[in-house]
This record gives structure tokens, C-alpha cells and sequence, in this order.
């Protein structure tokens, strides 16, 4: 089984990295499952233009990757109430032909220093995942509020109850794709 991540932040130590990293790390001691966070870092803003005479090879490369897994985790902070631009135009490139999205499983997950533990921006990411075709897991909601007081750069995790948290969202996520 593969399940892969994609980080909807570009910040170097971006606490949604940290955080799908810990969530992979977590999965991957299943000796059934096969982890990777996709690199969109090189992903140039959505132009047709650019389409039309070659799709970028990091967006083939990673096309190939949802294509082959099982499971996409989306990692993405929430800026002004709604996901990340960054998040939006892997989105976009994803969903252009051929298409690898639909029917894909997919779980969102972030987390934020503020305190809304991205809330909005899960909604509305799980709206345009769910439109594109993808069969959008409703549970675990790992959402993280004050992030920067319950994980440290290195991620490690500084609070028992986001550990509670996240182990049982693993648990939930193997039995929803029956491991």
C-alpha cells in the first residue's frame, strides 16, 4: 500500500510539513505501507500556455506518484480562510489530463499557530477535492491549533494530547483503508 503527502506550504520548516511528516512517519511503521511526501516545491503557477507545449517534468513525476498510491494526505495552512494558493495550484495542475485524482482517496490534515487549527481551509479543501472526484475521508480531522507550542521544529511532539490525537487518527486512517 503507498500513501503519499502533499505540503501545501514552501517555508522551509513549515509546521504542515512537520506535520504530515510525523502522520507518514507514524503510517509507515505498518510494514504494509509505503510513505513519500511529493515535492511540488518546483511547480510553476498554473498557465496554459505552458501546458500546451510540455507539462513540467516535476508535475509528471508527481502525477505518477498520486496515480500509484492508495492514499493522498494533503497538508495545508489556511491564509485569509481558505487554503493555501500553493495547495490550490498543485490542485490544479493535478486535475489537468490526464487526470489522476478522481476516485483517488484523500484525507486533509493542517495545522496553524493561530487558533483556528485551519478550519476553514480544511472545509474548502475538502469541497474542491470532493468535486474533483476524490472519495474525501470525513475522519480523522487532525487539525491543529498553537501548533508552534505542540511541536518543535524537529518534530517532535511537546503535547500528550495532539500525540493521543494524531495515533488515533492513524488508527482511524488504517482502518479506513483496511490495514
Amino acid at each position: 500500500m503507498k500513501i503519499s503527502g502533499i505540503c501545501g506550504s514552501l517555508r522551509k520548516n513549515s509546521w504542515n510539513h512537520i506535520l504530515l511528516k510525523i502522520v507518514l512517519n507514524k503510517l509507515s511503521k505498518n510494514k504494509n505501507i509505503d510513505t513519500e511526501i511529493i515535492n511540488i516545491s518546483k511547480f510553476p503557477l498554473f498557465n496554459a500556455d505552458i501546458e500546451s507545449v510540455a507539462t513540467p517534468t516535476d508535475i509528471v513525476d508527481a502525477k505518477e506518484k498520486v496515480k500509484n498510491s492508495d492514499l493522498i494526505i494533503f497538508s495545508s495552512p489556511a491564509y485569509n480562510g481558505s487554503y493555501s494558493g500553493v495547495m490550490k495550484n498543485v490542485v490544479d495542475w493535478l486535475s489537468r489530463t490526464p487526470q489522476v485524482l478522481s476516485d483517488k482517496k484523500a484525507l486533509v490534515i493542517g495545522c496553524t499557530p493561530g487558533m483556528s487549527g485551519t478550519l476553514l481551509g480544511y472545509t474548502h479543501l475538502n469541497q474542491l477535492l470532493f468535486g474533483l472526484g476524490m472519495n474525501v475521508l470525513s475522519q480523522p480531522k487532525i487539525l491543529v491549533s498553537s501548533v508552534n507550542k505542540k511541536i518543535n521544529e524537529d518534530g517532535d511532539l511537546l503535547n500528550d494530547k495532539l500525540e493521543i490525537l494524531i495515533d488515533k487518527g492513524v488508527e482511524t486512517i488504517l482502518n479506513k483503508i483496511n490495514i
